[in-house]
């Protein structure tokens, strides 16, 4: 080859050289890196076979790619003798450097030696030369390398060549198998302010809080409250006061249907009557008639159960008019709900409640249920107004119970801290309870954490 030649195919290697150089640095991750080491290598020197291989401290030597093929077989025997062979050079001197071997070579370096393994001989499927590659990471150990197989003696030339294309590859490959830094970490290194602002927010996310839970709240009368039932078995003629009404002790609230009493106190005048006036017959005669004095005992016995039945049936007539036993409001759905409607005896029909001694009924779902105990503060927000109502938690409800809304709660019955201004009965509004003190992280991730509970069954 004359020196022209010559000039020329250093040329074309060098620009092999720069094109693969700059194709490296778009490889993107390990199996890129793979293929294009073990087959484009082949664009600046001719080779049958190449491997790439890596080390790792707990795998061990493992093979990554191999020259055309997309899926090697590792448990090949070929690749099995590889492996022992890249484990048996990296015990020897020439481990960190480039250079070739050849069947004659190693076979003598084997039998000088103590080192045995499985396999001896040279794999029928592999040249009878390669060329050892290596990687070096920043501790100057070797972490893998390239492994590159022909028939014919590697030249120093080529062994030079290649040795400037491995340095660029060594490069890739350092920064394709370190650990990625995060993105948010390299950014508070650009950024020294965003450091100070994590640990502001990471240090504000353990900061105690009260936990607290929501609830529904109905204001309702207390234990002082009176009910009242229908004391006779009959028909609701009319309300002389309205849902809501203020009422006094004594005053009139409804009346039931008369006639039938009217009637009944009417017949039981009148037997009295007869009664009366047969007694009074039979006394008269009695001075004359001997047999007449014998009947006025069974007469006056039947005087006696006639105005007993008399004064039961004024009884009932009285009855009849419902007057309220003490002072408060009326609380009852409405009127038209009674009206004309047959009742029987104790059978409720309103209430008589002081507006003054009120209580708040609270209904807690199971799935925001938490540890409460009686003396826990929280929040009444009334429906309508801004301002809460303090109230605190006087009894507490252990058994769950399927509420209208076809939800399992629990019933707690909470007091008015403020006397002075309590809500109207049959107020509603939202409850909210403060429990113990827990980060503030935590009460961020309290329903996510119960949802995967609820889900995952942990």
């Amino acid at each position: 080859m004359t020196m022209n030649e010559q000039t020329q195919v250093h040329l074309e290697n060098l620009a092999t050289l720069l094109v693969l150089d700059e194709e490296i640095r778009k490889l993107t991750n390990i199996r890129e890196f793979g293929f294009f080491s073990t087959n484009e290598t082949h664009r600046l020197m001719p080779y049958h076979t190449a491997y790439l291989w890596q080390t790792k401290e707990l795998i061990g030597t493992h093979l990554i790619a191999q020259s055309g093929t997309a899926e090697m077989d590792l448990h090949a025997p070929a690749n099995q003798w590889l492996l022992h062979e890249i484990n048996r050079i990296r015990h020897t001197a020439l481990e960190k450097e480039v250079h070739q071997m050849d069947f004659e070579t190693l076979k003598k370096e084997i039998d000088d030696s103590d080192y045995h393994h499985n396999e001896l001989d040279w794999p029928d499927a592999l040249p009878h030369y390669f060329l050892w590659c290596p990687f070096l990471n920043a501790s100057n150990q070797v972490v893998g390398g390239l492994i590159f197989f022909r028939e014919t003696p590697f030249s120093e030339s080529e062994v030079k060549m290649l040795s400037w294309l491995i340095a660029n590859y060594q490069y890739t490959w350092l920064v394709l198998v370190q650990p990625k830094k995060l993105l948010s970490l390299e950014i508070l290194k650009e950024r020294r302010y965003l450091t100070g602002v994590a640990i502001i927010i990471f240090c504000i996310l353990l900061f105690p809080t009260r936990l607290t839970v929501f609830g529904d709240g109905t204001v309702v009368p207390n234990k002082t409250q009176t009910l009242i039932d229908a004391p006779i078995q009959g028909v609701i003629k009319s309300f002389v006061v309205q849902p809501g009404e203020k009422v006094k002790a004594g005053q009139l609230l409804l009346t039931m249907d008369k006639t039938d009493l009217q009637a009944a106190v009417e017949v039981s005048k009148k037997d009295f009557l007869l009664t009366e006036a047969r007694l009074r017959t039979a006394i008269n005669s009695g001075f004359e008639h001997k047999e007449d004095r014998l009947e006025i005992p069974i007469i006056q016995a039947q005087l006696a159960i006639d105005k007993a039945n008399l004064d039961y049936a004024n009884e009932l007539l009285a009855k009849a008019d419902v007057r309220s036993p003490s002072s408060g409001i009326v609380i009852f759905e409405s009127t038209e709900d009674w009206v004309g409607q047959p009742v029987q005896a104790g059978e409720r029909i309103l209430t008589v409640a002081d507006p003054n001694q009120v209580e708040l009924k609270i209904v807690f779902p199971v799935t925001n249920s938490m540890k409460l105990s009686i003396g826990n503060q929280g929040d009444f927000y009334m429906y309508g107004q801004l301002e809460p109502l303090p109230i605190a938690i006087k009894t507490l409800g252990y058994n769950a119970k399927l509420m209208p809304n076809k939800v399992l709660s629990y019933q707690f019955a909470a007091d008015f801290k403020d006397t002075h201004h309590l809500p109207q009965i049959g107020a509603q509004g939202t409850v909210k309870i403060y429990t113990q003190y827990a980060p503030l992280i935590y009460y961020f991730l309290r329903r996510p954490i119960q949802a995967i509970r609820g889900t995952l069954g942990i």
